[in-house]
């Protein structure tokens, strides 16, 4: 706002320079008369005669008949001559004030008349982030809209990512039923239709998700998220060598130090385990004569709580709609959330509740993990899966059960 401010002061003041310098500078006063002008001429006109009668343009006697008359108006000339033909003209002073007042406040009437003052107040932009309920009333209003224009194959992709954000899966899957070629446009979208498969699936990718993904693969063999999706499905088919297998190309592809590599890390451990002790994917349940672990006897192990919040320093890069998943993942394990649940920016600091209510698998929850992984993510996509610029943060390794977590959003992802 100040430097709107400032901004404005300095063009209107350059402005005002152009417009008053003319009215206020000294001008110095001509000093050529009326009479020294015309001598001048007739002098002209005096030669021009000699020089005609010297090349015999005219007879001596038109020469002598029209110097005669150019003496005689020489004569009426300088008896008529009244003084100088033009004065300097005076500085006004009291007009360049004038101006200097009315043009600011001409110009501050007309902003505040046709313009939008509002949107130089801070807490007034904090307040133009919609509502959920006025979220929800605009993606219902675009359902309404289409339902009436059904062609409108993008609308029906908007919907369809609008559904599946606010983790209305079928809902999403019928708009995106609805786009038909216009989700086999580009490669993004896609995935986007592989992912809710993903979803709505228990993490396997199935019926037109999977023959996109495949088409992705077949087309851009070494797209990140393609390849993370399809080493997902291969896991929870318990097909671990080809889980293994996608899962590598992407750690390859991947900085070694970042978050990434470490949770592509732990997931491939976890599948090398599984291929050399040819165990399933999920905890197998415990026989009933086997005692329980401790960790599900403790009370609250199939939950954990905190508070999540983003660091200052970031608080610039992340508009108050962009999304925010906060994730329990194994701390040595797949990459699948055992719990997610999604906010706004807006909403930051946030209590916060994971339990095993949220899992994606039934076999795959908090209580079957000796150990956690907590995080947080602002997804300016909407996207569930990492992308440089994200900004993200964890706390690892967690036990089931933990309490009064204290998380701090406070890296990008790169």
């Amino acid at each position: 706002m100040t430097a709107f401010w400032i901004a404005a002061g300095l063009l209107t003041a350059l402005v005002l320079a152009v417009l008053c310098w003319p009215l206020l500078r000294q001008r110095h006063a001509a000093s050529t008369s009326r009479k020294a002008l015309n001598t001048a001429i007739y002098r002209d006109q005096m030669a021009e005669l000699d020089r005609d009668l010297a090349s015999g343009a005219v007879s001596r006697d038109d020469h002598a008949t029209a110097r005669e008359e150019l003496e005689r108006r020489v004569l009426e000339d300088v008896a008529e001559d009244g003084g100088a033909v033009a004065t300097a003209p005076r500085r006004l002073p009291r007009t360049a004030l004038a101006l200097g007042v009315a043009l600011p406040a001409a110009a501050v009437a007309l902003y505040f008349t046709l313009g939008n003052p509002t949107a130089l107040d801070p807490s007034a932009q904090k307040n133009v982030a919609p509502t959920a309920a006025e979220v929800e009333k605009m993606v219902g209003a675009l359902a309404e809209k289409l339902e009436k224009n059904p062609d409108n194959l993008q609308g029906w992709v908007m919907l369809g990512r609008s559904y599946k954000v606010m983790g209305r899966f079928d809902e999403a899957a019928r708009a995106f039923e609805k786009a038909g070629s216009a989700m086999e446009s580009e490669p993004e979208l896609m995935l986007e239709v592989a992912e809710l498969s993903a979803e709505q699936n228990q993490g396997k990718v199935e019926g037109r998700g999977l023959k996109l993904l495949k088409q992705v693969l077949k087309d851009q063999p070494d797209n990140p998220q393609a390849l993370v999706l399809a080493g997902t499905d291969a896991y929870f088919r318990q097909n671990y060598p080809d889980a293994a297998r996608y899962w590598e190309r992407v750690l390859a592809q991947v900085p070694p130090d970042s978050e990434d590599a470490r949770n592509l890390t732990a997931g491939l451990e976890k599948v090398r385990s599984m291929m050399g002790q040819g165990q399933p994917a999920a905890t197998p349940a415990p026989k009933a004569d086997a005692p329980a672990k401790p960790e599900a006897r403790a009370a609250g192990a199939t939950s954990v709580s905190g508070r999540v919040s983003l660091a200052p320093a970031l608080l610039a890069k992340a508009g108050p709609d962009d999304t925010v998943y906060i994730f329990a993942r194994p701390a040595n394990g797949p990459r699948m959330p055992l719990a997610v649940l999604r906010v706004k920016v807006s909403d930051l600091p946030k209590d916060f509740s994971l339990d095993d209510s949220m899992a994606m698998s039934p076999d795959l929850k908090i209580s079957s993990a000796s150990e956690l992984r907590i995080e947080a993510r602002v997804s300016r996509s909407g996207d569930a899966i990492s992308k440089p610029g994200d900004l993200s943060g964890e706390i690892s390794p967690v036990k089931p059960g933990a309490q009064k977590l204290q998380l701090v959003i406070d890296k990008v992802v790169q």
